[in-house]
């Protein structure tokens, strides 16, 4: 197939697309396969991160409550 060219309106030769071969096919497969491993590894460490990340917040809260307690009875200690 021949088209005119966009810049110099020449007649020139679109080249047939390759073949893909079935080492390619089998290539393109694998690593469809290692980027569906590689999701279902993200996702597993993301729902780590997500509990690890309500559990700090759950221990900044009780950190927080002792604090608090704390001021408290060193301000009861104070008025005695």
């Amino acid at each position: 197939m021949n088209l005119a060219c966009q810049k110099c309106g020449q007649q020139t030769l679109v080249p047939q697309p390759a073949e893909p071969n079935v080492s390619a096919d089998t290539y393109a497969e694998e690593l469809r396969g290692k980027l569906k491993e590689n999701e279902s590894q993200r996702a597993e460490i993301t729902g780590y991160i997500n509990q690890l990340t309500i559990q700090l917040h759950r221990w900044q809260l009780r950190l927080q409550a002792l604090n608090e307690r704390k001021a408290q009875l060193e301000k009861e200690l104070g008025q005695r």
